[in-house]
């Protein structure tokens, strides 16, 4: 939430200082090879959405579902509070002449707040409220939440439902298509947002491993800024051979659908 609230705080921040007046955008290899398709956005926030929901569904469900939640969390508030760190450092033109962009303002601290009071909730989904902010645009947000979700259900779904992980997996690239398509992110934004969120996801798990074998001061992982964290965040968590993903409903949630069963 933190991360999230800081992101909104950037672009809040930011929305002021980006380049307008007539300024064009970036030249990208992407733009000039494809059209730009505006509600193509609506396929990969719907993906989006189904992905998150699948998500929740495979964590609630999941017999170590407190460890799994501490570790995508985690993993997710690294990634965004890189990208709060980006959307501060460097301001580009918006991609596509299209894009409305809220006016300027003389950026004091009570219009910031009540940008940031407007956006939240909607976590940055369109379809919930209409763009008005712009800036946000170096490491795609969306790109995070889809390979987050996606690199999740595909590291705790059961066996089972393996192949509904690889096809969610599948379905993130046709979402990430969707947003280059709609020009709401430079592809770099793309790129950056896989490289990012891939990396921090899979030195988590390496380094999670690492812990479990007793090894973990003797890799280079660990010089990790953050890595300082997983020690904690592992303490009461199984080995990794122990580590089954299979499903196990809570036992209040158990009472529950007996009740309600004739």
């Amino acid at each position: 939430v933190l991360a999230w609230f800081a992101n909104e705080l950037a672009l809040a921040w930011v929305h002021d200082r980006i380049p307008r007046n007539g300024v064009r955008p970036l030249p990208d290899l992407w733009f000039s090879l494809f059209p730009e398709i505006t509600n193509s956005i609506l396929v990969t926030e719907l993906i989006m959405i189904t992905l998150i929901v699948a998500l929740f569904i495979v964590i609630f469900c999941h017999q170590y579902r407190w460890i799994v939640i501490r570790r995508i969390f985690f993993c997710a508030a690294l990634c965004y509070t890189f990208r709060a760190f980006c959307i501060v450092i460097f301001q580009v033109p918006v991609p596509s002449e299209k894009t409305y962009c809220a006016p300027k303002s003389n950026g004091s601290l009570n219009i910031i707040i009540s940008r940031v009071l407007r956006t939240f909730w909607s976590v940055g989904i369109e379809q919930l409220r209409p763009r008005e902010l712009c800036g946000d645009l170096i490491v795609s947000g969306h790109t995070i939440s889809l390979f987050m979700a996606a690199l999740a259900l595909k590291q705790y779904c059961p066996k089972k439902f393996f192949c509904l992980a690889e096809l969610c997996y599948c379905a993130t690239f046709v979402a990430i298509t969707c947003i280059l398509l709609a020009r709401k992110h430079y592809t770099i934004d793309v790129v950056l947002a896989y490289c990012l969120t891939t990396r921090i996801f899979w030195t988590y798990h390496s380094l999670s491993y690492s812990y479990h074998q007793g090894d973990f001061d003797q890799i280079p992982l660990n010089q990790s800024i953050w890595a300082f964290m997983v020690p904690y965040l592992e303490a009461d968590a199984p080995p990794p051979q122990y580590f089954q993903n299979q499903w196990k409903l809570s036992s209040n949630c158990s009472q529950y659908f007996r009740k309600r069963s004739p």
